[in-house]
């Protein structure tokens, strides 16, 4: 695409915001209802009755997204030697000076200190209106300069994309901008500093390649056009694409964006969002001799416990994320390919303190696609992401364990599932933060384990481990395991008690009950070192099974057993062959 064909459309757009203000806006642009009268509109530029989010200008946005009077902007100006691309292209500075009479921004690129919703951040905005929104000499040293002060101050970054394509102007220096910004994103997820990008109409370009994917949550406005390529590129290259197909909320279901969030909304959003990542508080034991009670377990046989552990109607994991904890904030994808709905993850609070929750959504529901295979190489690398941003900044970690085990599909298999899902194993043993499982259905299998390498390792009373569907049938004979069995051979830490009848008949006690069981053993594992938790949780590994003398009793009694009934149908063979023999 040459060099005018990029100004053009850039011009042609801009145009457009000029011409449809505010002002002489009185139907929407897409539905064509009146909203010339409408709060939504008036307040966030939002048409109230088909959703869709109007330009706003970039002052205007930072009023609405941050806190009164909160933001300060910084590097407004740069020294002079960064203007030198000016001077060295008459024609380049004579746009760029029409730009800024037309919108009053000397560049593409605001920055500033702010707070939202009371959490102080650095504020990064690219705006479209300003030569496309694109990277330039000026644009990338601004954003550069922004991130290494969110570094020094230990300050989260917030961006705000509205771009398109390269700023041919400055050929090569537009493009070395991307190692520049690169570098400092970099630096700040070596130093562990929170970012979160917003994509607004368009988002396209070397922006969202290196500002909004290096971001730990990305989140993007309804309907925005996102991509590497303007779609007029896509359709030189390709002769035709459909705008759906490159919309945000189309993102979301490919696993690239973490969340739509409407404008009236954003302030709210970012802001929990920021309190769940500064992970400022802990739970702490006052009564620090107050141990979990020992609780007396029912006496229902396996195979009953085996029905409700597989009952119709036993809640989801889903359910035990939104009733046991606060303020989740779902993180949707694996930034490759999909978003699958076997696998939920997200950020919330217990007590307080930030975790990071990993539940496996069992689908009874097997005539439907997702409810037919087990979990795929998209579902294990969800996981590994959940994990590893956990991970990085310290947050504990609770994952919530209800699969029939892996997709045995072949095309499964040369995707790579075996290398998926064992990079979600390795990242649960090596994770430095607290971590804790919860097996609340069916567990026994490799996908159920890739969950299960943890600190605490809790089971619901009637849940059950047993030997994937997959196995023959002389192998799942007698392969299910009860909480029972699975306490004695120390294969799990705690047992959490079911109403009577099962889980399914009252889940808020439960809910409740795991719970306070969680926060207790939280605060006990706060207390210990990483390298403690590590030592711990190698050592526990290690001596499964541990056998209890009741067991050794139980298994020695079996062997006997076993060796008299064998003895006696030897003796019993023995003699009628004897008799056989006889003349």
């Amino acid at each position: 695409m040459d060099q005018n064909s990029t100004n053009e459309n850039t011009d042609e757009i801009n145009e457009l915001i000029d011409d449809y203000s505010i002002e002489s806006l009185e139907n929407c642009l897409q539905c064509d209802k009146k909203i010339k009268n409408s709060e939504l509109y008036s307040t966030y530029k939002i048409c109230h009755n088909c959703n869709f989010h109007f330009y706003i200008k970039p002052y205007d946005r930072i009023n609405l997204l941050t806190d009164r009077e909160s933001y300060v902007e910084f590097n407004q100006e740069l020294p002079d030697e960064f203007n030198y691309i000016y001077d060295k292209y008459p024609d380049y500075a004579k746009r760029a000076q029409k730009d800024t009479e037309r919108t009053g921004l000397n560049d593409s690129v605001l920055t500033g200190y702010a707070s939202i919703g009371g959490n102080r951040c650095i504020l990064i905005i690219l705006d479209f209106s300003f030569m496309g929104g694109n990277l330039g000499l000026i644009s990338g040293e601004k954003i550069s300069l922004a991130i290494d002060l969110a570094v020094s101050k230990k300050l989260p970054i917030v961006s705000i994309i509205s771009s398109s394509g390269t700023r041919l102007e400055e050929g090569m220096i537009s493009i070395m901008q991307m190692a520049k910004i690169t570098l400092s994103m970099a630096n700040a997820k070596k130093s562990n500093i929170p970012s979160i990008s917003l994509l607004t109409n368009p988002c396209t370009g070397q922006a969202y390649a290196t500002l909004a994917t290096f971001s730990d949550i990305i989140m993007s406005e309804p309907g925005a056009s996102v991509g590497l390529s303007p779609l007029k590129d896509l359709k030189h290259s390709s002769g035709s694409v459909k705008f759906e197909s490159r919309t945000s909320d189309s993102l979301v279901s490919r696993g690239l964006i973490d969340s739509i969030v409407n404008r009236n909304y954003q302030k709210e959003e970012i802001s929990r969002i920021i309190d769940l990542l500064n992970n400022r508080h802990k739970l702490v034991y006052e009564n620090k001799n107050e141990n979990v009670n020992e609780f007396a377990l029912s006496d229902i046989p396996i195979d009953k416990r085996e029905y409700i552990a597989q009952h119709p109607s036993r809640p989801s994991a889903s359910l035990f994320l939104n009733k046991v904890f606060e303020h989740f904030f779902e993180l949707k994808g694996d930034r490759l390919l999909e978003n699958s709905e076997r696998i939920v993850t997200g950020l919330a609070q217990l007590g307080g303190q930030t975790v990071m929750l990993v539940a496996q959504e069992y689908i009874k529901d097997i005539s439907s696609s997702i409810g037919k295979h087990g979990l795929s190489s998209t579902d294990f690398r969800k996981c590994t992401r959940a994990i590893s941003l956990a991970s990085r900044f310290n947050i504990p970690i609770i994952t919530f364990i209800d699969t029939k085990g892996h997709d045995l599909s072949y095309e499964e298999e040369i995707k790579g599932i075996g290398v998926s899902l064992g990079g979600t194993l390795l990242s649960m043993a090596e994770l430095n933060s607290p971590s804790m499982s919860v097996l609340i259905g069916v567990g026994g299998s490799e996908a159920a384990l890739s969950l299960d390498i943890s600190d605490r390792r809790l089971m619901l009373e009637n849940a059950i481990l047993k030997i994937s569907d997959h196995h023959t049938e002389i192998n799942k004979k007698n392969m299910v395991l009860g909480s029972r069995e699975c306490k004695e051979l120390d294969i799990v830490d705690i047992i959490v008690p079911e109403p009577i009848g099962g889980l399914h008949l009252n889940p808020d006690e439960c809910f409740s009950l795991l719970r306070k069981v969680l926060m207790i053993e939280l605060a006990e594992l706060n207390e210990m070192s990483s390298r403690s938790r590590f030592r711990s949780k190698y050592n526990k590994f290690r001596g499964i099974p541990g056998f209890s003398n009741n067991m050794l009793t139980d298994l020695t009694n079996d062997v006997l057993s076993v060796k008299s009934k064998l003895t006696n149908y030897l003796n019993i063979k023995l003699g009628k062959y004897k008799s056989s023999k006889k003349p």
